[in-house]
């Protein structure tokens, strides 16, 4: 009888193993669909931006945008994370718009060591390298060295790939 039990108990936890290895798999597969590295620094304290995201975002000029999210904490069960990102709800973050050429058309800094923040700098930061295709979106973005705003320095040189939005 104990053995009767014991190898139903192990087959009713296959059962749930099962479901749990899958969905532990999609997650491992949906996080190396983004990726990001490189330098963020605010009052020269780095900043390790691990997460990245694109979204639709507003018109700029006549012309539809992609909001570019970076956060250092994980951010995607949020459909809005360019908002809470940028009141340091995801700790240091940096959201940045652009054209579907990959020009940049708006750039917010909300790094946890400036004191004022955001910061809204959208002629400093370039892109380049920049590519959208197969459902990816990736390039670079990086301001010519260190950056000056309202007595704050702050600086960016990242490298990034993530899925593009729908």
């Amino acid at each position: 009888m104990n053995r009767r039990r014991f190898i139903r108990t192990s087959a009713a936890s296959i059962k749930f193993s099962v479901p749990v290895l899958v969905l532990l798999s999609v997650a491992q597969l949906s996080a190396a669909d983004s990726e990001v590295s490189g330098v963020y620094l605010g009052n020269d304290q780095p900043a390790k931006l691990a997460f990245v995201s694109a979204q639709k975002g507003t018109a700029v000029a006549g012309k539809d945008t992609i909001k570019l999210v970076f956060t250092e904490k994980d951010h995607a069960k949020d459909e809005r994370p360019d908002l809470k990102a940028l009141f340091g709800d995801y700790g240091s973050a940096l959201v940045v718009g652009i054209h579907a050429d990959g020009k940049v058309v708006t750039c917010d800094i909300a790094h946890e060591a400036l004191k004022q923040k955001p910061i809204s700098s959208p002629s400093s930061v370039k892109m380049s390298d920049f590519r959208n295709e197969a459902g990816q979106i990736s390039g670079k973005l990086a301001t010519d060295g260190r950056q000056e705003a309202f007595g704050q320095t702050w600086e960016v040189d990242l490298t990034f790939r993530t899925k593009a939005p729908k």
